[in-house]
């Protein structure tokens, strides 16, 4: 797409997902941006909508124009921000104990980058922006040195137009967030904590009839905490609080301990407040609540080393009454109820008070008290929950000292530098398969990852987190030309004719199976939103294929309906099924039909010329398409 004469180096700026490592501003593998005078961002947006997505890019130096490739009078609003401490810490994780004492290591692995450059990009449908970034003086007026760090000012209210933000003068911590355009507000922190372990045994502050003992231990496959108790990641005296203010985003920036820290960023008219967390090395020890020499007398010679299950907290003043809300795979949201099970199940016996609640959180975990609401969204599925009303806890990292005994065979203990023995007698490191030679002890595996938190009226919050979480879990793709005299062919494409509805998602477009299908391509779509989840957006959505796919060489030329994995026409697929006796166990209790429910499935006229799609609520469909490349 982007012609022969460009060269395009790859790095995924925005991901921030999962260990530093996809990260690229926290670790040295973007030379491609750092220490360069200018270069060229490609940003690829692959929904099927348009795009106005935050960019994020490391830079060397305080000024930085950022323009729009072909129309360089065109100036993109743009910020710098410096680097955290964190973010200079986090590359020299990747090194072991030895090669942090040698000086040539450490220079070639330390970050080069000083600042963040930070623009909005407005991108097409299925395609791609190229934007033109380069140094300026930093007296000249497009330096966008805007950036300033503050004093934190506990009687100012910090926000980005839709929402504001308050901290506590007394400790440093948020204490208040506010709608600004609805007037609406709701006492609300972010914390750290995290679960001890258990290693078999029985769990404190079970109900009182239950059977609390148990030899099985937490680790990889399991998650079961000694006592409902969350420990604090070090000292209250420790948590730090800077506030970095700029034109584009304003940062508030908290420090926990070293090893749990989080940026807040309000991002001027987003509809989101994003957290990006940085979660370890998590230590094996807790000096700061048992003193290590008082180690061996409480814990016995090995110490104190108890297994560490770290949440995040988000704690509004929401009356929610026991009940929160997690996707399925990213798809329809499901009640939760604590300490409750749907009424098709017995009723539940409380021996794990915290782990009998936690549920897979792939996209969000949201709660309400019936007028207004608090989402948080994740960028990477996790282990989730409300353990307390108005609140909702993600859990972001784990290290445990001992095996569970479910087939991995080793603790969840591991390091930045590919090694969990790291407390193996020498010469014993590695020896249940990991490669570890003895000489591999680093640091422990330290995690980076955002969560985006919406507060808003009920409906609103359900098209807002639908609609957003399709930017933080499909952020653009970005890729850089270095060489500045060269220029793309095209430095703006996009693929289609026509943006798909807003309530309809691009899942694949391949030709991976085109041998099966006569050169045809699998194309498939679905419907974002489930049954009277928003009065408009959840109604059937319509898609005439002809006028997305109508561009020159890319014109949809023919459609068939087949089943979700392509091995039968739809039709063909519905004929066939066998239709189930039902009933309700549960008398009326559990099934409650909608009046909104759209059961019969929509064809494709045969003769319809637009080809026009039909999804129902959280319907996905795949046609198996050819297109007319004659023109």
């Amino acid at each position: 797409m982007l012609g022969n004469d460009i060269v395009l180096g790859h790095c995924n700026c925005n991901s921030g997902v999962g260990a530093i490592a996809g990260d690229c501003l926290n670790i040295s593998m973007c030379e491609y941006t750092a220490g360069r005078t200018s270069f060229q961002v490609v940003a690829w947006n692959s929904q099927g909508q348009s795009s106005e997505q935050v960019i994020r890019v490391p830079v060397t130096g305080p000024g930085y124009s950022v323009s729009y490739v072909g129309n360089a009078s065109h100036k993109v609003p743009s910020q710098l921000i410096t680097l955290t401490k964190r973010d200079f810490e986090l590359p020299l994780l990747y090194l072991t104990y030895d090669e942090l004492k040698n000086d040539t290591i450490v220079r070639r692995t330390e970050n080069k980058a000083t600042h963040v450059l930070l623009f909005t990009a407005k991108l097409p449908a299925v395609g791609y922006e190229t934007f033109e970034v380069k140094m300026v003086a930093p007296t000249a007026p497009t330096a966008v040195e805007t950036t300033h760090e503050v004093a934190v000012d506990t009687s100012k209210r910090y926000g980005n137009g839709v929402y504001e933000i308050e901290i506590n003068s007394a400790n440093g911590m948020v204490e208040m967030l506010h709608n600004v355009a609805l007037n609406k507000s709701t006492p609300f922190s972010i914390d750290w904590g995290w679960y001890n372990s258990s290693v078999g045994g029985c769990t404190k502050g079970v109900s009182k009839g239950m059977n609390p003992c148990s030899g099985q231990a937490s680790g990889a496959y399991m998650f079961r905490p000694n006592t409902s108790n969350v420990f604090a990641t070090g000292p209250a005296e420790t948590i730090v609080t800077e506030v970095v203010e700029g034109d584009l985003v304003t940062e508030i920036r908290q420090t926990f301990s070293d090893w749990a820290t989080h940026v807040i960023r309000l991002f001027k008219g987003k509809e989101y407040i994003e957290v990006e967390w940085t979660a370890g090395p998590i230590p094996i020890n807790q000096p700061w609540l048992v003193p290590e020499s008082e180690e061996s007398k409480l814990c016995g010679p090995g110490g104190c080393n108890w297994g560490k299950e770290v949440v995040m907290m988000y704690q509004s003043g929401l009356h929610s009454d026991s009940k929160f809300y997690t996707d399925s795979n990213g798809r329809e949201m499901l009640k939760r109820v604590r300490n409750e099970r749907g009424p098709s199940y017995p009723k539940l016996n409380v021996s794990e008070p915290v782990a009998g609640n936690y549920y897979p959180v792939n996209a969000m975990i949201t709660l309400d008290d019936g007028e207004m609401e608090m989402a948080v969204l994740t960028d990477v599925s996790m282990g989730g929950s409300s353990m307390r009303d108005g609140g909702l806890e993600l859990m972001v990292h784990r290290r445990v000292q001992k095996d569970d005994s479910r087939g991995v065979q080793e603790p969840l203990n591991e390091t930045m530098c590919g090694c969990n023995d790291i407390n193996a007698e020498p010469g014993h490191m590695g020896e249940n398969g990991h490669e570890g030679d003895g000489g591999c002890q680093c640091a422990g595996l330290t995690m980076r990852g955002k969560h985006w938190i919406i507060f808003d009226t009920i409906e609103r919050t359900h098209e807002v987190r639908r609609l957003v979480s399709e930017n933080l879990q499909y952020p653009a793709t970005l890729a850089f030309n270095v060489d500045a005299a060269k220029k793309p062919l095209r430095p703006s494409y996009s693929a289609v004719a026509a943006s798909l509805p807003a309530n309809v998602k691009l899942m694949t477009l391949t030709n991976n199976y085109q041998e099966l299908f006569d050169g045809g391509l699998m194309l498939r779509l679905a419907h974002l939103f489930s049954v009277d989840e928003h009065a408009t957006l959840s109604k059937p959505a319509n898609v005439s294929l002809s006028k997305v796919f109508a561009k020159t060489g890319f014109k949809i030329a023919s459609v068939e309906e087949m089943s979700l994995t392509g091995n039968a026409p739809l039709k063909v697929m519905d004929d066939a099924k066998v239709h189930w006796p039902t009933h309700d166990p549960t008398n009326g209790n559990m099934w409650h039909t909608s009046p909104n429910a759209h059961e019969a499935r929509v064809y494709m006229p045969k003769e319809d010329a637009d080809f026009t799609i039909t999804l129902r609520p959280m319907e996905l469909r795949t046609l198996i398409v050819t297109f007319d490349r004659a023109e």
